[in-house]
């Protein structure tokens, strides 16, 4: 689990990691591939010596790391004419270091990242444009998931190809919920039932530091923007390239977080995720957070789900939709965000790297071997319906499937949209330590982001 409020890359970030202003415009020459018919330019293949593909992930632990080096052996068993070389690069510098690797000249030929990416980098030029690969391949629009279709795309071309869609969750351990008094079989609808539950089995010492959360929206991760589309908020239009974040909804969202940072000390939060904030609050350790009990319901990936057999297998407990305040008039069970493959700018290999993108999001055995271990949607509805996918997967792949990512809030192909994500974050310091209004505070995020949503259309120009 990364903190996408620390990893994001501005346009102007970017610009000074590569040491030029017109760097930009050198990776927008050099990004889209020249038009292919998808097969290899030769009329010899088989006599060609196999080009090499490099790959890079962060997949470098436990199941997942056996899963994703299996799909590259298998993409280059079904591709003889690729050979394969996997980096695992930690997932919190990936990003960043596709993006300094890019300005350099020297990035990897695919690699794996999720929607947000899209719309931050493809209009600085930082990714291919894959479109020409995509319409040559025939690529069915109606085998995915419409929301994964469109994060796939900046302004109409495509620049990822999905492997998974990631839904949220409302996780709860049924253990503590029942200690606390209240029926683990029988769980609120609304948030505020969520509410009165967590409230219940928060503990604290006698000088408020916190020993064991039941809920607090700031921990396991302080994300406001995650709960975005619980709370009904809109984020911009499209159409006019707007940010329409100032809204009742928005400030709602960012007066809740407040009421809790006033509540408990944001001191005192901070120290919690301090103490148990390690690796990804342990996420891939069975004395991590969520696996001991320090904390009785949160909202997080569907990805975690997996995680909780592998290192939590005596946990009791369960998953429900993200829930809603009841004023919400639009409210929606979470975010929704496409796990993609890109073609970084200036990629070695543009048509290789192309090609295990293509294989990562198309094939069953990967959907079988890799999405369902991950947990996460495969984003090829022919492979999220299919019967041996599905019992492979259990009980979560129906409710996933049918109950949630339909509904969901998708996370827009917005420019800025990252930029977005760290601005809710830092609102949520600069309230708790500096005192700033929800209000002031939302009146800046809509400022900045609309400033940046500008920089990278005229970019995209």
């Amino acid at each position: 689990m990364t903190d996408r409020g620390s990893n994001f890359l501005s346009r102007r970030r970017f610009l000074q990691a590569s040491g030029l202003a017109a760097v930009s415009a050198a990776l927008a020459a050099c990004a889209a591939p020249a038009a292919s018919d998808g097969t290899m330019d030769t009329d010899d293949a088989g006599a060609m010596e196999p080009s090499s593909v490099l790959i890079w992930t962060g997949f470098g632990q436990g199941r997942m790391a056996d899963a994703m080096q299996g799909a590259v052996d298998r993409f280059a068993e079904e591709n003889p004419q690729y050979t394969t070389e996997h980096v695992i690069v930690p997932w919190g510098e990936l990003h960043n270091n596709v993006i300094t690797n890019t300005a350099a000249g020297t990035p990897p030929d695919s690699y794996r990242g999720w929607a947000w990416i899209v719309a931050e980098d493809a209009p600085i030029g930082a990714l291919t444009d894959i479109t020409d690969y995509v319409h040559a391949e025939g690529v069915p629009e109606d085998d995915y998931w419409p929301a994964t279709w469109k994060q796939m795309q900046f302004q109409g071309r495509f620049y990822a190809m999905s492997i998974s869609t990631i839904v949220q969750l409302f996780f709860y351990n049924k253990d503590r919920i029942a200690e606390a008094g209240f029926d683990p079989e029988n769980v609120p609808d609304s948030l505020e039932g969520w509410e009165e539950i967590g409230r219940t089995m928060n503990e604290t010492d006698a000088d408020g530091t916190l020993t064991r959360i039941g809920f607090i929206p700031h921990i396991p991760s302080a994300d406001p923007h995650n709960w975005l589309g619980a709370f009904g908020a809109s984020v911009w239009n499209e159409d006019t390239g707007e940010v329409t974040l100032e809204s009742p909804e928005a400030l709602a969202l960012l007066e809740w977080y407040n009421g809790y940072a006033n509540e408990y000390g944001i001191e005192n939060i901070a120290a919690f995720r301090t103490t148990y904030g390690g690796n990804g609050f342990g996420r891939n350790s069975p004395d991590g957070l969520y696996y001991t009990g320090q904390i009785a319901t949160w909202q997080i990936g569907s990805w975690l789900y997996n995680d909780v057999g592998e290192y939590g297998p005596d946990l009791n407990f369960d998953v429900t939709k993200v829930p809603s305040p009841s004023t919400a008039t639009n409210g929606k069970p979470g975010k929704l965000q496409a796990n993609l493959y890109f073609v970084p700018s200036g990629a070695a290999n543009v048509e290789g790297g192309y090609a295990f993108c293509s294989f990562m999001s198309s094939s069953k055995w990967v959907a079988l071997n890799k999405a369902v271990p991950d947990s996460v949607t495969p984003s090829r509805i022919s492979n999220a319906t299919d019967p041996e996918i599905e019992a492979a997967a259990a009980d979560w792949l129906p409710y996933a499937r049918d109950e949630i990512l339909p509904y969901a809030w998708a996370v827009p192909s917005m420019p800025g949209v990252g930029y977005m994500a760290g601005q809710f974050h830092e609102a949520v310091d600069a309230m708790g330590y500096e005192g700033v209004s929800p209000a002031d505070a939302l009146a800046g995020i809509q400022e900045r982001v609309q400033q940046e949503v500008n920089d990278k259309l005229a970019s995209a120009a």
